[in-house]
């Protein structure tokens, strides 16, 4: 599920906003081959909490969170069944048919549950976090037959032919304890099949998973091929897993991710000292979160930045992040979040989480991006600094985060890899020398360590303005 911003504090005073923060973000180095996902926007829009996530919510709320999004430029919306049992999917379709007629908004929704109904008198207020819900139990099928009629069912409750993004919901261990291995087996037998079918025949455009582990995604990705994991509460300022295997596994291919639950069920919002229930993994935050919550604060309260800010915009840092998914309830909300994602940070608040141990010394941030690093041809081992690179910038090259050792001018070299003496430089796809000492991935690719064909040793300069 995607978290809801109901424990926003909107009365934050927003301070040096920059024009277009969107823009802010750039994807360098990032390996996304889907068309459709490569260009999601940076902020979307999780339309559990419009399914009743936790409290009832009204239909016209709902709508006007709908417009309020679309009118802020955000045009990629997050659905499932299971958001209030084909609520959210209702509201959200009745709201684009009216605001969105060309269907231009990208829609995400997922299987892997069928709707059974049940008698409303018997449906109880709250079930399975969702309030005043719609009167059906959820049950969890994964085969052939129950992903193509789950399908059939959100186009209809969305009102569209097409679903731009189908995702897989919860597989994995967290989820189904001791029947994880039939359930996932269930599906690469059977509804994997129907996706594939689904994206080749044009009725969806992309196919992924949406999960609350990395372990499943890792398992999925080594099993079939996907376009999208939309990861939710696991790449996160509390948490950054992720980047051990699955983000580079990401990249290697070229498989994009939407970081959804970037509040982590709330108590990234609402943070540790506020009055009132805190969520952390849809449940109540435990101490241990919780004092670590207080650390975040107390970091960010240094350079007078919203906490909520830091977790929105954290997520973006990383290449690989496509879009990040706040759940989201009213039109108060989505401005809220529009105006978090496009405050600008100091720099100096992410190295102050490194050095407080709350952030990972290898973890992307957003801000200056050093180059961008230009990949010329996809045979190449160097890549071309775009701009300049400073000793001790974090960079990302192939979905692995290296700190580069020197400074390099623009226009000169790194290694995309490690290098060996003797190995053949590619640029463009063709030998351009050999290497004469070994670099390390990112390291200065020049005159001290490489034997060029076309300029002497000592000096020269290449096609891109800087030396050889």
């Amino acid at each position: 599920m995607t978290d809801p911003v109901a424990t926003f504090t909107e009365e934050i005073v927003f301070k040096d906003e920059a024009p277009g923060g969107f823009d802010r973000y750039a994807r360098a180095q990032a390996v996304i081959t889907n068309a459709l996902i490569a260009r999601l926007p940076r902020l979307g829009f999780g339309a559990a909490p419009i399914g009743n996530l936790y409290q009832p919510v009204s239909d016209a709320q709902a709508g006007a969170a709908v417009a309020a999004a679309l009118d802020a430029g955000v045009t990629y919306f997050d659905t499932a069944p299971h958001y209030g049992f084909g609520l959210s999917e209702q509201r959200l379709g009745q709201a684009l048919s009216r605001l969105d007629p060309k269907a231009e908004a990208l829609v995400s929704t997922k299987v892997g549950r069928l709707l059974r109904p049940v008698d409303p008198a018997a449906a109880g207020d709250v079930r399975h976090g969702f309030a005043q819900a719609a009167p059906f139990e959820p049950e969890f099928d994964y085969s052939y037959d129950a992903i193509l009629r789950s399908v059939e069912d959100s186009r209809r409750r969305l009102g569209r032919e097409r679903i731009d993004i189908l995702l897989v919901h919860d597989l994995g261990r967290l989820t189904h304890g001791e029947a994880h291995r039939q359930r996932f087996d269930a599906f690469m037998n059977g509804g994997y099949r129907a996706l594939r079918e689904l994206r080749d025949a044009g009725v969806v455009g992309a196919v992924g998973l949406g999960v609350n582990e990395c372990g499943v995604a890792e398992e999925a990705l080594e099993a079939g091929a996907f376009d999208l994991i939309l990861l939710a509460g696991r790449y996160t300022l509390l948490e950054q897993g992720a980047l051990d295997s699955l983000l580079p596994l990401c990249a290697a291919r070229g498989v994009g991710l939407v970081a959804g639950g970037p509040f982590n069920s709330g108590v990234l919002a609402r943070g540790a000292g506020e009055a009132g229930p805190s969520r952390y993994d849809y449940e109540a935050a435990p101490p241990e979160v919780l004092q670590r919550v207080a650390r975040l604060e107390a970091v960010c309260a240094r350079f007078d930045t919203p906490l909520a800010a830091a977790a929105l915009q954290f997520p973006l840092g990383h290449p690989q992040v496509a879009s990040v998914i706040p759940g989201l309830a009213s039109a108060a909300q989505v401005a809220t979040a529009r105006r978090l994602l496009d405050l600008v940070l100091p720099e100096a608040l992410w190295d102050a989480l490194r050095d407080e141990g709350l952030l990972r010394a290898d973890a992307p941030v957003p801000g200056r991006a050093p180059g961008p690093l230009v990949l010329l041809s996809d045979a190449d081992n160097v890549l071309v600094c775009a701009g300049p690179v400073r000793a001790g910038d974090r960079l990302t090259i192939d979905g692995v985060v290296v700190i580069a050792p020197e400074d390099a001018p623009m226009g000169h070299k790194l290694a995309r890899r490690d290098l060996a003496p003797g190995e053949r430089v590619l640029k463009y796809g063709a030998p351009i020398g050999a290497m004469t000492a070994p670099a390390a991935r990112g390291a200065l690719v020049h005159s001290h360590n490489l034997r060029s064909n076309y300029i002497p040793a000592e000096g020269g300069e290449d096609f891109e303005g800087g030396n050889g």
